[in-house]
């Protein structure tokens, strides 16, 4: 394999690595990226080929993969040599269109991603009954492709000029159909105004699409956050309480401890009064109290420390999601303000291509008349 170098102007023979194919002649090497390319088909010493390689080039190395074909199971392209493919750019990525060849009549296309074959059928005889012809490809529109086709061979010489119009539809698969060549201008112009203006028709469909969605989001945060408010004001409202009994409790034992205490200092003072076996009692008793107090105390202390983190929690959960929304509702405006920018460059193409267009058919109808 030798490989040239456009930037160096030499050949170079670089180092080859993976599944290397053999001796191959009349196949197709389509670029798709400025290091990679489809290989497909050609003649071998055992005959017509079918294979496909996806090949990576480097400065010194090329890296060749074998996509092998899984047999019945899927479709695949019958082996040919001769043929035509050209790469064709839609918003799935990248396919690889190839028509004709010696021994076959049809045109399949790839969907390079994902090394599936899909055989486009209902063509005329006069695209796919061909070999030793070229194919060049026109994007007139995002989603329409112009496969130009001249030339090539079916036991006699083609020297005519066959045009396939290839659309990529919205619900991800493709139409076909021939441009006849005496309705070529006005076929282009009904083609890029209908195209264009179904994709601004899109894009205002998305445009209201997006703003239905923020009324929707901005409608779910405000009751996820009025939610949120409420399950945190109801548990405050519990704590609160829960606070006012322990107040309530501890105010019961502080005055159960005075009276106590007021009773136990006054057996102090006339011990003749109180027998020694109710003084101890009362002072275990007033232990207990004291003991309760305590504990009334510290239970106290840490519902208070809860619910000043709860306010703090509260305050950050409402400041954050308040956040969350203004920064989605400023993505989705953004978003919108971007669509209707393309939307202006697209009309202003429009009326460019419009313009040339029409433009061109007047020089046309000038030399005719003249």
């Amino acid at each position: 394999m030798n490989v040239c170098s456009l930037l160096l102007d030499q050949w170079i023979s670089p180092v080859v690595t993976g599944d290397r194919p053999p001796p191959t002649e009349q196949f197709t090497l389509t670029p798709v990226t400025n290091n990679t390319a489809v290989m497909f088909g050609g003649y071998t010493d055992n005959g017509c080929s079918n294979k496909l390689y996806m090949i990576s080039f480097t400065k010194t190395s090329v890296d060749i993969l074998e996509v092998h074909n899984p047999g019945e199971s899927v479709q695949w392209p019958k082996e040919r040599y001769g043929h035509s493919s050209v790469l064709i750019t839609t918003s799935s990525g990248p396919h690889l269109l190839v028509v004709g060849g010696s021994t076959v009549y049809d045109a399949w296309l790839l969907d390079i991603n994902k090394r599936k074959w899909k055989e486009l059928i209902y063509l005329p005889v006069n695209v796919t009954y061909r070999y030793y012809h070229s194919l060049l490809v026109w994007s007139v529109t995002p989603t329409t492709n112009w496969i130009i086709e001249f030339g090539g061979s079916d036991y006699t010489t083609y020297s005519d000029t066959a045009v396939l119009e290839l659309r990529y539809t919205s619900d991800n698969d493709w139409s076909t159909s021939v441009i006849p060549l005496d309705q070529y201008q006005d076929q282009l112009r009904r083609r890029i105004l209908s195209d264009w203006e179904n994709l601004r028709t899109e894009k205002q469909l998305q445009i209201f699409q997006d703003c239905l969605q923020l009324q929707r989001e901005r409608v779910f945060y405000q009751e996820q956050l009025q939610k949120e408010i409420k399950e945190k004001e109801q548990i405050q409202q519990d704590r609160d309480k829960e606070q006012q009994q322990l107040l309530q409790k501890k105010a019961i034992l502080t005055q159960q401890l005075d009276d106590a205490t007021t009773l136990l200092e006054q057996a102090e003072k006339d011990k003749s009064c109180v027998k020694l076996e109710d003084y101890e009692k009362l002072k275990v008793k007033v232990a207990e109290i004291l003991e309760e107090k305590t504990l009334v105390e510290g239970k106290k202390q840490i519902i208070t420390e809860d619910y000043e983190k709860l306010k703090l929690k509260v305050a950050e959960l409402l400041e954050e999601k308040e956040e969350q929304c203004l920064k989605e509702k400023q993505i989705i405006i953004d978003n919108v303000q971007n669509l209707k920018t393309e939307i202006s460059e697209k009309d202003k193409v429009i009326a460019k291509l419009t313009s040339q267009v029409e433009e061109q058919s007047q020089n046309e109808e000038q030399i005719i008349t003249g």
